[in-house]
């Protein structure tokens, strides 16, 4: 009997005792590590990837199983899947109340289905609610919002003081200062993104991708620069630029550099037997797919970076309808006190905004991560391991 196959590390001795022991140490075992057959350059199937993080982190493990296995070899983002999701939903929904409604349903959930292995996904949902739902409540806190109300005061700044108009204080101190938070953690997952990029083509050994790719280290170099020349820009209110010279050494030499891209894909196309002849049609090839990255740089990476406006975009509108309805409420009598139809159009209001926005809040999150971070650094192409068993029911 000649059985091949993967299997994880970690399991190897116990096999090799099981196999031994059956077979009365009448058998031969050969194990191979996927990293050593790929420096002699062997030809082998397709590596299966097992994720290993700790149970707590299921729920973000589904997020990214959901969008695809990441490649062999290649970093696995559940953990900062997780940190980036928890930021994103609570900057989006900071509240308290609304948080702990969630939590409390979140709990349910897990309750009610955590015997039935059919419910599993369920169960994953239910408690990436329980986490979204401490995310709200600790950002609530931050923002002093509770039920739409500033019972307390905040720790951070007075987000519906500001979206109502009144002057805040400290670093965030208008609408402005909110959308450039959501902006610097833009800029922030973006450049985490190009990092795990790097890792990931120095792991394979893909030398080409970590200097000359629109998400390599030329990429990135572009793309810091520009996040410099506009913030340079906006400080000198909108009227300067820095130096030709200075923009030149960030901008020109990493796109002349990226010149060089397609005549050395050329090159090891060729090298590796798939040979084309060189023409004046394949120099012209070079020069437009040089001009069509260089315009998905510069509008891709501008695009990614204003998606993340969305949060404070977002974060505003459930502060707004949390004013709104407020506002309905107090106009339901004359002189703006509140009555029992007043506590019944808050309390609509109040689960309107859990439903609405609690969504929106949280598919927002999962949009950001998979097509603004993922984006630049994750290769779904990975098979899941999926162990096979002898043993079945007679």
């Amino acid at each position: 009997m000649i059985f091949s196959g993967w299997l994880p590390a970690s399991k190897k001795k116990a096999l090799e005792s099981e196999i031994i022991s059956v077979t009365k140490s009448r058998c031969y075992l050969e194990w191979s590590d996927p990293k050593d057959i790929r420096k002699e350059k062997k030809l082998i199937p397709e590596v299966p990837v097992k994720l290993k993080n700790p149970k707590f982190l299921s729920p973000f493990e589904m997020l990214v199983k959901n969008y695809s296995i990441p490649e062999y070899g290649t970093v696995d983002p559940t953990p900062l899947v997780a940190i980036a999701y928890l930021i994103m939903f609570g900057l989006m929904f900071g509240d308290v109340g609304h948080g702990f409604v969630i939590f409390i349903l979140g709990i349910l959930g897990v309750f009610i289905t955590r015997k039935d292995p059919g419910k599993e996904s369920i169960n994953k949902i239910c408690q990436l609610m329980i986490w979204c739902s401490c995310a709200a409540m600790v950002t609530g806190v931050l923002f002093g919002s509770y039920f739409g109300y500033g019972w307390y005061r905040p720790l951070w700044f007075d987000y519906h003081g500001i979206v109502v108009g009144h002057p805040g204080s400290g670093v965030v101190k208008s609408i402005n200062d909110v959308l450039m938070i959501a902006i610097y953690f833009g800029i922030a997952v973006l450049g985490l993104g190009f990092v795990l990029n790097w890792i990931n083509c120095i792991s394979k050994r893909n030398w080409f991708r970590l200097f000359l790719d629109k998400g390599g280290i030329l990429g990135s170099w572009i793309y810091a620069a520009g996040v410099y020349i506009a913030f340079y820009f906006v400080k000198r209110n909108y009227k300067e630029l820095p130096d030709g010279n200075l923009i030149f050494i960030l901008i020109g030499i990493p796109a002349i550099l990226l010149m060089l891209k397609p005549p050395i894909e050329f090159y090891l196309h060729n090298k590796k037997g798939h040979a084309k002849k060189f023409t004046i049609g394949t120099l012209i090839g070079f020069g437009m797919e040089w001009v069509t990255e260089m315009l998905e740089i510069f509008s891709g990476y501008l695009a990614n970076t204003l998606s993340f406006m969305r949060i404070a975009g977002l974060g505003i509108a459930h502060v707004s309808l949390m004013v709104a309805f407020d506002q309905i409420a107090k106009i339901v009598t004359s002189d703006g006190s509140f009555n029992i139809w007043s506590y019944l159009i808050l309390l609509a209001g109040n689960i309107l905004v859990i439903v609405l926005e609690g969504l929106i809040a949280g598919l927002q999150s999962l949009r950001l991560n998979y097509y603004e971070f993922f984006s630049k650094y994750f290769s779904g192409t990975g098979k899941a391991y999926a162990p096979i068993s002898l043993k079945g029911k007679v």
